[in-house]
């Protein structure tokens, strides 16, 4: 998973036709246990776009895309917000937006 460092890379990675973004701190142990988990279950979807953004690092994500706690699971398509998914993230949820749009 590819972590992006700014907010302009950010920008950038959304355009694409379908993206995972994970926001997470630095110090976030479930951010890692999450990650881990999403790397697994979404392994088999080679056009989905995996990213990751610390929130601590990049804070113009934190208030234009209001993530007041992490972890948070944000998926994109061409820009356009699709699904959002925050502390308590349902995996079989995103496999069932994934599985329509791809």
């Amino acid at each position: 998973m590819e972590t992006l460092t700014s907010f302009e890379a950010f920008k950038a990675a959304i355009q694409e036709p379908f993206v995972m973004i994970v926001a997470k701190t630095h110090g976030c142990n479930t951010c890692k246990m999450i990650n881990a988990h999403l790397n697994a279950t979404v392994k088999a979807f080679d056009d989905l776009k995996k990213y990751q953004i610390f929130v601590d690092d990049v804070d113009q994500f934190r208030g234009e895309h209001v993530v007041f706690s992490v972890p948070t699971v944000l998926i994109f398509s061409e820009g356009k917000e699709m699904l959002r998914e925050s502390k308590f993230i349902d995996t079989n949820k995103i496999n069932r937006l994934i599985d329509m749009a791809l």
